[in-house]
């Protein structure tokens, strides 16, 4: 996508809410770990969480845990077809300026911010329990704008909810990068399985018409 700022990242979002599990595996799903050993997976994947943030990654498969609970079995294997790839909950993919990129978050989503410029305490309550109530949430935090509304979609088998959102072009934005207004010039959005301190919260925001699809 492009902005009078230039170009800005397309995140892809993979999440969950802890605490449902309902309805979110097909009666037929393999057990993860028969499935690890058909493919080999299991033997030759990389842990994303033992590196650093934005290491270069080479090309293979990683794992993730994204409630970072190893008491849950939650666990997603994933490829890196190709070099130019970084280590994130995840990967990411910038240009040489950082600004045009785009990137694949996987992580348990436990809660939003209040507002994504004026506020960015967190919600209270807590948004959930459900994967609806997570969506309903995202689709009416300020100042994001739904550019596709929360629709139920299907993949390999599993059941889930799909919607994007984007930063509004008209979002006050300055020629130093901050978005004016918001406290340190960040937006916030949702609330990872990394944040741990009251306010921490996706920034990674670089501009209007940012978009994220989840």
């Amino acid at each position: 996508m492009r902005t009078r700022h230039g170009w800005t990242l397309a995140m892809g979002m993979v999440l969950a809410l802890g605490a449902c599990s309902s309805g979110s595996e097909p009666a037929d799903a393999p057990d993860p770990a028969e499935a690890s050993s058909d493919t080999g997976s299991a033997s030759t994947a990389s842990d994303v969480w033992a590196l650093e943030p934005f290491t270069d990654l080479e090309p293979g498969t990683y794992f993730i845990d994204p409630d970072l609970d190893p008491s849950t079995p939650l666990r997603v294997t994933y490829e890196i077809p190709a070099e130019g790839w970084q280590s994130w909950i995840g990967a990411a993919k910038f240009s040489a300026d950082a600004y045009s990129h785009v990137g694949l978050s996987i992580t348990t989503v436990s809660n939003l911010v209040s507002h994504g410029c004026r506020d960015h305490s967190w919600a209270e309550p807590p948004v959930g329990p459900s994967v609806d109530d997570l969506a309903a949430a995202l689709a009416d935090l300020a100042p994001f704008r739904v550019t596709s509304p929360p629709e139920d979609v299907s993949i390999y088998g599993y059941q889930g909810t799909y919607l994007e959102v984007t930063v509004p072009e008209d979002q006050p934005f300055s020629d130093d990068g901050n978005f004016v207004g918001c406290p340190d010039g960040n937006l916030l959005s949702w609330v990872a399985a990394i944040d741990t301190e009251p306010g921490d919260a996706f920034y990674g925001y670089t501009g209007p018409g940012y978009t994220e699809e989840f």
